[in-house]
């Protein structure tokens, strides 16, 4: 019997990945600014993209930045070394070209031709570098419980790009977002729901990952008014590996073979325990309150120094003048940075009414954050800021 509960323990502590507390570990690696790139924004160009994501084509590094806002419908594509405009990609809204609703669009692996998630029409579209539709995908599939392929992807904003192998493309399925308003939540449900789904680009075929809902909540959730059941993504092509960040939950949820999953330490130091909850306010006090309460946001993996990255958004308390409608610009946040297994090695701080974390992408020279908040005292809409960071060794400083 006793071997039997040795054994229960080791499996338990392998299945967990790290078991360090955020307190416990020791920091060998912090974020520190190198330099500045500034990409030009002309009057037609909305400074705030919900889809950036950098790329390389013929060993030159380039950022696509989706102009979707303010009325805009276009692509635009920046030399990040040269820092200039490479390339205006206008896309018509209407006719045989036209790719209406936009959500979210990202190059797809080629780097040649785009993935666009038209989740307001509920269609899938693959143009080309000219804006041109290659092919369109019906989006609205029954997939069960009466709800649809939610295919919301395509976001840096809130990290949800998408992922791709061969002639499938990956995205992450909002279908708990129409379940929720048919049924209670009850901890046993969540089991049921599949977290992604896949599209098959030869056939159209649209199915559900066997990955569903993990139970991480303290108790049942009746209402939608729930917090932490949101999750960010990317994926690791080096490694096979998806690895995804609940906004309410401490841990971070790892799969190598997109079905069999693992969790790892994910705490920041800078905030105490957390799992999804019910915000017992309603209505306007809810929303408020769901603004205020600190969370964890984008969770990226940087491939030319094999480590993620993990978006922590510290507690916040609105000033009078603000509008929980609004992220809060004076947000302070943290960077937690894991190495390749997944073992945290760093947390790095950073103040608020300077940054816009969720303008965020991995490049070449480290990882760039946007300084185009709006309560930044250098804020210029005129052009576009980002700071790039470099992984430093505490220890070498020492």
């Amino acid at each position: 019997m006793k071997k039997i509960i040795q054994l229960l323990i080791l499996v338990h502590l392998c299945s967990c990945g790290s078991s360090k507390s955020g307190e416990d570990l020791e920091y060998t690696m912090e974020l520190k600014e190198s330099k500045k790139i500034t990409l030009p924004c002309d009057e037609n160009t909305y400074f705030l993209s919900k889809s950036i994501f950098q790329f390389e084509e013929d060993d030159k590094e380039y950022l696509f930045f989706g102009n979707f806002e303010k009325h805009q419908h276009e692509i635009l594509i920046y030399d990040i070394e040269k820092q200039n405009l490479h390339k205006r990609i206008p896309l018509e809204k209407e006719g045989p070209n036209g790719v209406p609703g936009i959500w979210g669009c990202r190059p797809f692996h080629d780097s040649k031709t785009f993935l666009v998630s038209q989740h307001n029409v509920g269609r899938t579209t693959i143009i080309d570098g000219k804006g041109n539709v290659i092919r369109r995908y019906n989006m609205k599939h029954n997939l069960k419980n009466g709800v649809w392929a939610d295919g919301r992807y395509g976001v840096s904003f809130f990290y949800t790009p998408s992922f791709s192998k061969d002639s499938i493309v990956y995205f992450s399925n909002g279908i708990f977002r129409q379940y929720m308003v048919k049924h209670r939540m009850d901890r046993e449900v969540w089991r049921t729901i599949p977290m992604f789904n896949s599209l098959n680009l030869k056939n159209g075929h649209i199915q559900t990952l066997p990955i569903n809902y993990p139970n991480i909540f303290e108790y049942d959730v009746k209402t939608p008014a729930g917090g932490g059941y949101s999750f960010a993504y990317d994926y690791n092509y080096k490694h096979d590996r998806l690895i995804c960040s609940f906004t309410g939950y401490d841990s971070i949820m790892v799969t190598d073979n997109l079905k069999q999953v693992r969790w790892y330490n994910g705490k920041s130091r800078y905030l105490k325990s957390m799992r999804p909850k019910v915000y017992e306010a309603d209505g306007f006090d809810w929303l408020r309150e769901s603004v205020e309460s600190p969370s964890y946001h984008n969770i990226m993996y940087d491939k030319y120094r094999d480590v993620y990255y993990r978006i922590v958004r510290h507690p916040y308390e609105l000033k009078a003048n603000e509008s929980p409608f609004e992220d809060p610009t004076g947000r302070e946040f943290s960077i937690i940075i894991f190495d390749k297994d997944l073992n945290i090695i760093g947390e790095t701080k950073f103040p608020g009414n300077k940054y816009l974390y969720k303008m965020s992408f991995v490049g070449r020279d480290g990882l760039y954050i946007s300084e185009n908040n709006e309560a930044n005292p250098e804020f210029d809409e005129n052009k576009l800021v980002f700071a790039c960071f470099k992984l430093e060794d505490i220890k070498g400083k020492e």
